[in-house]
């Protein structure tokens, strides 16, 4: 199987390293990178080579939210696959992800196999 490669960014240190610990109990999932504002992200993707598969974005971060670094991203690096994440489980989440062609994923339900699925 191939292996999928995704940069994780949040602005809580505690949940990088939860989402990492979720992320690679999966031998075909890898997190290479990590940012902690979209500032961060969207200074690192264009230096990563070749690009991640995808990203998983915290929605609420100080500076650019969420929402803003995906549409940033996105002109970036079109073929990225962008996952928004939260604590906050709003529907609206789910509606305005899909509308930047991203997709969204509550903090609580992060999994390597769900991860997988949006990348497919």
């Amino acid at each position: 199987m191939t292996r999928r490669t995704l940069i994780v960014v949040d602005d809580q240190p505690d949940f990088l390293k939860i989402a990492r610990s979720r992320l690679t109990r999966d031998e075909t999932l890898e997190v290479i990178a990590e940012a902690t504002s979209g500032e961060a992200a969207l200074d690192l993707v264009p230096r990563l080579q070749p690009t991640p598969d995808g990203v998983l974005l915290d929605v609420e971060m100080p500076g650019l939210d969420g929402f803003e670094t995906a549409r940033r991203l996105r002109a970036l690096a079109p073929e990225l696959r962008i996952i928004l994440t939260s604590a906050s489980d709003t529907s609206h989440y789910g509606v305005a992800a899909g509308r930047i062609g991203a997709a969204f994923l509550p903090k609580r339900s992060l999994s390597a196999e769900a991860v997988l699925h949006l990348l497919d």
